[in-house]
């Protein structure tokens, strides 16, 4: 594989499934992360390893190559649905469904059901995982699986964390300590869920607010269309710029601003989601590639290097705990996370597989 150029879709897909075999563990689960000074697979991750599916199940259905066995990989998955919480059953359900398997489908749903009336269940989740619950209740119901009263339950948690004062979602339900400070993961697996729940029409107002939230994430990036991570969610501010991950310039804004073009027929919102994928090749503030083609490995982010990473960052939360976006502490310098997580693949290949439409925008830069 020669050097990764970002006007090449294809190449960006190559490489993200050429790099999944090197971080898959001997179980057939993969790993949570490895170092790019060392080949050693640290951890192991069930949730990675649905995203992963995701990805190479819409690459295959797409008429890409897969160096991954799709149904094996759902298969061993499933062997260890027993431990999976209410986000990560929200995923898998909707793998299922993508998989064509109703069995493990009405499987997942009943763990589903069961484990998000649980006291307490909905509360703790993260704001992601709250989206994700809602993805997976959105497909089921979609593809004609008595999942209507899983998606009443998550649709009407879902509404509940959004911020009354602006279009932000909250990270916990309310009464936790961090409800309010959000991430950048909470608010664009949140917009992916409303451009799913508008697209099937399962919940009204769901595209309006879509398109307000995308506005403001849009309006609140960076200057090098690099996506900040955490924000304050009733002010509807950025807290804290730093980590700056590429995951979230490569795949994950590109996911939800896909599928909310596709479902406003507003191209405005693929053009916002390429226009950052320069960062990840180099257009960043430490003039960084982000793919070490060589080593398979892609890089996860630019972040406060020692003592100010924690120093900022508590500073910022409390800051914006108190006053919103000003005063801002931003103090030391900035390093390159050297990590690797194999759900960064995984969605890369699910972010552009089978998305024709959208290769002329990345061609253009």
């Amino acid at each position: 594989m020669g050097v990764l150029d970002v006007r090449d879709i294809d190449a960006l897909l190559a490489f993200a499934d050429t790099s999944l075999p090197g971080l898959r563990l001997p179980n057939g689960i993969f790993c949570f992360d490895r170092e790019w000074s060392s080949p050693a697979l640290r951890g192991e991750s069930v949730r990675y390893s649905i995203m992963v599916l995701l990805g190479v199940a819409r690459r295959a259905q797409s008429g890409g190559s897969t160096s991954i066995d799709a149904h094996g990989l759902h298969r061993q998955i499933h062997e260890r649905r027993a431990e999976l919480g209410v986000g990560d059953l929200g995923l898998l359900l909707w793998a299922d469904v993508r998989m064509g398997d109703t069995t493990s489908a009405k499987n997942t749903l009943i763990d589903l059901a069961r484990k998000s009336s649980a006291d307490g269940a909905l509360a703790s989740l993260e704001g992601m995982e709250a989206a994700w619950f809602v993805l997976g209740a959105v497909e089921a119901q979609s593809a004609g699986l008595p999942a209507a009263d899983v998606l009443k339950t998550a649709l009407t948690h879902f509404r509940s964390r959004q911020s009354p004062r602006s279009p932000l979602f909250r990270h916990y339900g309310q009464g936790r300590g961090r409800t309010n400070l959000p991430n950048f993961a909470t608010q664009v697996y949140s917009l992916l869920a409303l451009a799913e729940a508008a697209r099937h029409d399962v919940e009204p107002g769901a595209l309006s607010r879509a398109v307000r939230l995308a506005d403001l994430l849009i309006e609140l990036r960076g200057d090098d269309s690099g996506w900040p991570w955490l924000f304050h969610a009733d002010h509807g501010v950025v807290v804290e710029r730093y980590e700056i991950y590429s995951v979230h310039q490569d795949a994950m804004a590109p996911m939800a601003f896909f599928a909310l073009s596709e479902v406003t027929g507003d191209q405005t919102y693929s053009s916002e989601a390429v226009a950052g994928l320069p960062w990840c090749y180099g257009v960043n503030e430490m003039g960084f590639r982000f793919y070490d083609e060589a080593l398979n490995f892609a890089h996860r982010s630019i972040r406060r290097s020692g003592m100010a990473s924690r120093a900022n960052l508590y500073a910022n939360t409390a800051l914006g705990l108190g006053f919103g976006a000003k005063p801002r502490v931003d103090v030391g310098g900035v390093e390159i996370n050297t990590t690797c997580r194999p759900y960064h693949l995984g969605w890369i290949l699910e972010a552009w597989s089978g998305r024709d439409s959208i290769r002329p925008l990345a061609e253009s830069l």
